[in-house]
């Protein structure tokens, strides 16, 4: 089974990607834009939790969505050396679910409590007919407190473990699971629901001089690795994948096609000329790091053969 085939078509979406591309301005990043305002420069980039919260309300944890709504917003920013300093939602339900707004909301607290963010605003709407479950986004105010610089031929890619597919290609997994099923040693839900990681120590080991640049693996899959490489090639041999991704792969998912889509057990990628370094000092920050690369002068990037 491929994306296409649970109603996400990767092709059409890039085609809107580059129509709303003709309307932005700005300075460019890997990930976000920003403007220079009174000498600093200040970024908003926005983000949604997608067809995870539809899992999220069966299995009665929407706070999860909350959570996620802001990580995703976060760790987005990080790999072009921004701080969320403030962030806005949107959360719109159906009819006679108001409860999962508040739901939504306690877990957006945590969150913006965790990482140090204050919530600005944002509207809750209730909506008839348009709306038949929960959709939840968040924009977030950013700053620049470090620039990432070149990679290099002879670079070193570190992976930082994921917690689970983050909040990307639900509308897959929910054609490939059940959430009742048993996999992996526990309960689908308890596998595949897990909040997504909050990689905001990124911006310390960036100010460190440690990571060079960084791709957070969402949307997409691998290919956001080329965001962080600027033309240049990679190998990179994760060397093993979570159960969740077996699982996945064994469904019936192409390999090509699951590198597309999905994490596979890494949420974010750095390249550094400092590897121990950098997997010593991301441990210390309490992420679970290893070496799985290295970049090239020339040719495509290619993650366990798949090529992009």
């Amino acid at each position: 089974m491929r994306y296409r085939d649970a109603g996400v078509d990767l092709d059409k979406q890039r085609r809107l990607h580059q129509l709303a591309a003709g309307l932005l301005g700005g300075g460019v990043g890997s990930y976000v834009r920003w403007l220079g305002l009174g000498g600093v420069e200040v970024a908003l980039h926005v983000d949604g939790v997608g067809t995870k919260t539809i899992w999220l309300a069966e299995a009665g944890r929407l706070e999860v969505a909350g959570w996620d709504c802001l990580a995703v917003n976060i760790n987005d920013v990080v790999c072009d050396g921004f701080r969320a300093v403030a962030a806005v939602d949107y959360v719109a339900v159906a009819p006679g679910m108001e409860e999962a707004a508040s739901a939504v909301l306690r877990g957006l607290g945590e969150a913006a409590g965790r990482a140090g963010v204050v919530i600005l605003g944002g509207e809750t709407a209730i909506l008839p007919d348009l709306v038949k479950g929960v959709d939840v986004v968040c924009t977030v105010m950013a700053v620049r407190e470090a620039a990432p610089r070149r990679p290099e031929p002879g670079d070193y890619i570190v992976g930082l473990e994921s917690t689970g597919p983050h909040a990307n290609g639900y509308s897959l997994l929910r054609r490939l699971f059940r959430l009742d099923e048993h996999i992996c040693g526990g309960r689908a839900a308890d596998v595949l629901l897990q909040p997504v990681a909050l990689y905001d120590g990124v911006l310390t080991l960036m100010k460190e001089g440690l990571v060079k640049s960084a791709a957070h693996i969402t949307g997409g899959g691998f290919a956001k690795l080329k965001r962080a490489l600027h033309g240049l090639g990679a190998e990179v041999e994760l060397g093993r994948i979570p159960c969740w991704a077996e699982e996945v792969l064994r469904r019936g998912v192409p390999r090509e096609e699951a590198y597309r889509v999905f994490n596979m057990g890494v949420g974010m990628a750095l390249v550094t000329d400092a590897p121990r370094d950098l997997v010593r000092r991301a441990e210390d920050l309490g992420y679970a790091a290893r070496v799985i690369g290295r970049v090239k002068e020339g040719g495509p990037v290619a993650v366990d053969g798949v090529v992009f």
